[in-house]
């Protein structure tokens, strides 16, 4: 360090002690003694109250901020935003009548292995199917609004996004709706004496020809075996 800077420092440091010096001479003459603490008589004389005020903060109510929501602070015309007309239309857009038969119901008891389940059958009439929903799932396509919430033996309740009930019957008539299977008609026992269709004598002539055809083949066949065993040598008698 030179000579200078040492000088600079020196002077620096002999300021700071000056500074302090002058500053403890200052209380030493009693500059600041007047001043203190309240006691607590001369507090509530005074009108002061040092107690933390515990109260909770009631918010004004909605109404006082009217003019807030009516000149709104972050707009550059201080109007209120426009509502759109086709999202208030979208909402008020009402859900589609519920069309579905209720054709079957099962219902599985609560088990000690297996939980409780409840399966509504149901065909969606818009749709002109077939679905199997559970307890909270919904409907497809239009009908998508309403969801199976409950299941009884010969019930089942939909709900739908507006809270609406709706009850579904089970429908016995739908099953009894299907034709049953056709059976080609039996022929009644012919009467004796009564005559026969021509299209009957037909059939029994063919199979008559048939079984005669196949008797001669038959006896044919005896009398070649029999014409081959007299003629070998082994079937000769002794």
């Amino acid at each position: 360090m030179d000579v200078k800077t040492s000088r600079m420092v020196t002077l620096g440091l002999a300021g700071v002690c000056g500074l302090l010096l002058i500053v403890a001479l200052i209380q030493l003459a009693g500059y600041g003694q007047g001043y203190g603490w309240l006691a607590a008589d001369e507090e509530s004389e005074a009108g002061i109250s040092t107690e933390i005020d515990q109260k909770p903060i009631k918010i004004p109510p909605m109404s006082a901020f009217a003019e807030v929501e009516n000149r709104p602070l972050f707009n550059e015309d201080r109007q209120p935003t426009p509502h759109d007309d086709d999202a208030v239309e979208e909402a008020a857009t009402p859900v589609v009548p519920i069309n579905v038969t209720l054709t079957g119901v099962i219902i599985q008891r609560k088990s000690e292995s297996t939980p409780e389940v409840r399966i509504a059958m149901v065909h969606d009439n818009l749709r002109n199917e077939s679905l199997a929903l559970k307890v909270d799932m919904p409907l497809n396509g239009d009908q998508a609004g309403w969801s199976l919430v409950s299941v009884e033996p010969r019930l089942a309740t939909f709900k739908n996004v507006s809270d609406e009930k709706a009850e579904i019957e089970l429908n016995t008539a739908a099953n009894a709706a299907k034709p049953p299977m056709q059976r080609p008609p039996v022929p009644a026992p012919a009467r004796p004496g009564a005559p026969i269709p021509e299209q009957n004598n037909a059939a029994e002539s063919d199979l008559a020809k048939r079984i005669e055809e196949r008797r001669r083949q038959m006896r044919e066949e005896a009398e070649r075996l029999r014409s081959q065993r007299s003629n070998s040598p082994n079937g000769q008698k002794n």
